[in-house]
């Protein structure tokens, strides 16, 4: 059976490595420019970081590369930053280098090409940049590559979160059409599920047995409005007139997840980077009086509980927040490996 290998473009801290890891698919390199990430991603993965601008990585580096793992499947896999095709992002997104990050992609699979190309981002990049979406996508077809994608809910794939992406896997392995499953499991997993069986925190507190497990501090009047806010994704709706409000607030119902509370037994709503901030959307414990701790957060994207972080705290939320869930892809990569290998042509 041929073994199959993959390199990770952008990234950061690993999550998109460790799905594939877990998945008995070898890691010969990530590909980053963030700094933050380097250390947690080498640390946890045994994998080498190459930490470089994406732009100035050349084919014949990616070839050198994949030339380790001789008569082997190569994976070329990635999630180019996502945040230009965002739904939450309302700035003019024209002039954002990021959104041509993925003709880079493109750039390495037509000079490289790969078996099997595995590309996640956002739903809008379908939406808000379909231009740029479809130069990936002529990018295969010149290079005759099969293709599937679709909007799958990573709650879907034993992810306790909601949690919409757009996933295309190619193939240019002859006979192998992939087809991409709409969901893996059967029961849904739950905040309850990952995160009950950590010890209470208050605001600002630090587990002494796990120090990611550490809760950001609250002002005064923070306090005062998670106090007053239900237990179990309860939100500011519910708020008497002796809570403090924003004036914003006071004249909108606008925005109602910010100052919620997640809950116990749906799946929480997508981690962002700032889901250690209460007062950015619904990040709020289900019933202590505190925003979810970093660790919350990493085992809510499915990150092995042992996952170590470096950085400071908003560095480590935004290598957690920005991560490709390690279980959803770990399960999108079984589509692949069940794929018999022994016969191959590639």
């Amino acid at each position: 059976m041929k073994k199959m290998v993959a390199i990770d473009l952008f990234c950061g801290a690993g999550g998109l490595t460790r799905g594939f890891l877990d998945a008995g698919v070898g890691v010969l390199a990530g590909i980053d420019f963030d700094q933050d990430a380097k250390k947690t991603y080498e640390y946890n993965n045994q994998v080498p970081y190459i930490q470089e601008d994406i732009r100035k990585i050349t084919a014949k580096q990616i070839k050198m590369i994949f030339s380790q793992s001789k008569n082997s499947i190569k994976i070329l896999a990635g999630c180019a930053p996502c945040q230009p095709f965002s739904n939450i992002n309302k700035k003019e997104i024209s002039t954002d280098f990021r959104r041509t990050l993925l003709d880079e992609f493109g750039r390495l699979v037509n000079g490289v090409k790969p078996h099997i190309v595995l590309m996640e981002n956002v739903p809008g990049i379908a939406k808000k940049s379909p231009e740029v979406l479809q130069r990936f996508l002529n990018v295969l077809d010149k290079n005759g590559y099969k293709y599937d994608f679709k909007v799958l809910n990573a709650k879907n794939f034993g992810v306790p979160q909601n949690r919409n992406r757009f996933i295309l896997v190619a193939s240019k392995i002859k006979g192998f059409f992939p087809k991409l499953l709409e969901k893996s499991i059967d029961k849904i997993r739950t905040p309850r599920d990952c995160i009950a069986h950590l010890e209470p925190l208050s605001a600002g507190e630090r587990s002494k047995q796990d120090s990611l497990h550490f809760s950001a501090n609250m002002n005064e009047i923070n306090l005062i409005r998670i106090k007053n806010t239900p237990k179990d994704g309860g939100s500011r709706m519910s708020w008497g007139n002796h809570v403090p409000k924003l004036e914003c607030h006071k004249k909108t119902s606008g925005y109602q997840d910010a100052y919620s509370r997640i809950w116990w037994d749906k799946p929480a709503p997508t981690i962002t980077t700032k889901f250690y901030q209460y007062c950015s959307g619904r990040h709020g414990h289900p019933e202590q009086d505190r925003a979810l701790s970093l660790r919350e957060g990493a085992l809510l994207q499915t990150f092995p509980e042992n996952y170590v972080f470096f950085g400071s705290i908003a560095t480590i939320a935004r290598q957690i927040g920005n991560a490709v869930p390690p279980l959803m892809n770990q399960e999108i990569v079984k589509t692949i490996l069940h794929y018999p290998r022994q016969n191959l042509h590639t």
